[in-house]
C-alpha cells in the first residue's frame, strides 16, 4: 500500500472516531442546557483556532497574531460585521501559553464589544501535545435607540419611544464574559473542545437584562501530504445553538507555505445549507499571511443579500521566546 493510500484509509478512520467521539460530547452538552448564544461565526475557522478556543493558545510556538474582519450578508439593512484581534505566545516558564482577544461585532441596533485574556497550560505526551485553559473578560453591549421602533412610539421630530424598557437615548451594559477549553495537538490530528458561558448569565442592559446563554464548539482537523510540497487538512467544527447543531465542513491545501485554496460549507441539517465560502491565500515575506474569502449564499436568504467577505491578516514571529529564565550567578571570590 502507497503511501497515499495509507494516509486516506488513515483519514477515514480518523473522522469515524471523530464524528463517534463528538456524538457522545454533544449529547451530553445537549442534555446539560437547551439555550445557546450564538458564537460569531468566521469562514476560515480552520486558520485561526486560538479564536475559538483559548486552549491553543502557544500551540504555533512563536507570537502569533490574528486580525480579520467579515461582512456577513452584505446588502442587508444592519447585517453583521465582525471585527477581530488576537494575539497569543507560549510562556515555557508557566508550562504553557498566554494571550488575549477583542472583538467587535455589530448586527442592527445591536454592538457587541468583547475583551478577554487567557492562560493555557500545555501538558507534553507520547502522541502529541495536549491543552486546558480558559479565557476571561468583560462584553460590553450597547444599543442604538434610533434604530428601534415600538408600535405606540413617536418618531415625528423628536424620538419618543413610549416604551417604559426603552430608553430614549442609546443605552448598554457590562458583564463578564468567560470560556474553558482542551485541545489536543498532534502530528497528523487536531481536535479541541470549547465551552462558553457556562452557566447562563445575566447582565444590565439599560432598564432591562440581557442574558448569555451558554455555546460549545468541537474542532477537528486531519493533516496530510500528497507530494513533498503540497499538503491538505480537511476540518470540521460544530457548534451548539439553541435550536440546532450547525457544521462547518471545509478543508484547504496549502503549496510550500507560500500559497492556500480552499472551501468551506456551512449548514444545519441534511435539509438546510447556509453557506459555501472559496478561501485564497498567500504569504507577505517570512511572517505575514494574508487570506481572503467570498460566501456564496446557500439559503432562502440568498436572494436578498450579496454574499459575504472575510479578510484575515496573520502575523508570526518565527522564534522561540520565553524559554526560561537566565542561568543563576555564581558568585566566586577567588583570584583568578
Amino acid at each position: 500500500m502507497n503511501k497515499n493510500c495509507v494516509s486516506l484509509y488513515n483519514l477515514f478512520i480518523s473522522l469515524f472516531m471523530i464524528r463517534w467521539y463528538f456524538s457522545w460530547v454533544l449529547l451530553f452538552a445537549l442534555s446539560c442546557s437547551g439555550y445557546s448564544q450564538q458564537w460569531p461565526v468566521h469562514s476560515q475557522y480552520m486558520l485561526n483556532k486560538y479564536r475559538d478556543n483559548p486552549a491553543y493558545g502557544g500551540l504555533e510556538r512563536s507570537l502569533s497574531v490574528f486580525s480579520s474582519y467579515r461582512d456577513q450578508n452584505n446588502g442587508l439593512n444592519g447585517n453583521p460585521r465582525t471585527l477581530y484581534i488576537g494575539m497569543d505566545m507560549p510562556v515555557y516558564v508557566w508550562s504553557g501559553a498566554a494571550g488575549i482577544t477583542f472583538y467587535n461585532q455589530k448586527a442592527g441596533t445591536f454592538s457587541d464589544n468583547n475583551i478577554k485574556a487567557s492562560y493555557n497550560y500545555v501538558l507534553g505526551t507520547s502522541y502529541g501535545f495536549l491543552s486546558f485553559g480558559g479565557r476571561l473578560g468583560l462584553n460590553i453591549t450597547q444599543v442604538n435607540s434610533s434604530g428601534i421602533i415600538t408600535p405606540d412610539g413617536d418618531y415625528e421630530g423628536n424620538i419618543n419611544h413610549n416604551d417604559p424598557f426603552i430608553d430614549n437615548n442609546n443605552f448598554g451594559g457590562v458583564g463578564l464574559s468567560w470560556e474553558l477549553g482542551t485541545y489536543f495537538y498532534g502530528t497528523d490530528i487536531e481536535a479541541g473542545l470549547m465551552v462558553a458561558e457556562l452557566p447562563d448569565h445575566t447582565n444590565s442592559l439599560g432598564n432591562g437584562r440581557y442574558t448569555r446563554r451558554f455555546t460549545s464548539a468541537l474542532f477537528a482537523q486531519y493533516k496530510f501530504r500528497i507530494l513533498d510540497d503540497v499538503r491538505i487538512s480537511p476540518s470540521i467544527m460544530l457548534r451548539v445553538d439553541n435550536a440546532v447543531i450547525q457544521s462547518d465542513i471545509g478543508a484547504y491545501a496549502r503549496w510550500n507555505q507560500t500559497l492556500l485554496f480552499g472551501f468551506n460549507l456551512r449548514g444545519y441539517n441534511t435539509n438546510s445549507l447556509d453557506a459555501c465560502a472559496l478561501i485564497a491565500g498567500t504569504n507577505i515575506g517570512d511572517r505575514y499571511f494574508l487570506t481572503y474569502s467570498y460566501e456564496f449564499g446557500l439559503s432562502a436568504l440568498r436572494s436578498y443579500h450579496q454574499g459575504s467577505h472575510e479578510i484575515m491578516l496573520s502575523y508570526n514571529l518565527q522564534k522561540l521566546i520565553g524559554i526560561g529564565l537566565p542561568p543563576g550567578i555564581i558568585y566566586n571570590p577567588r583570584d583568578l
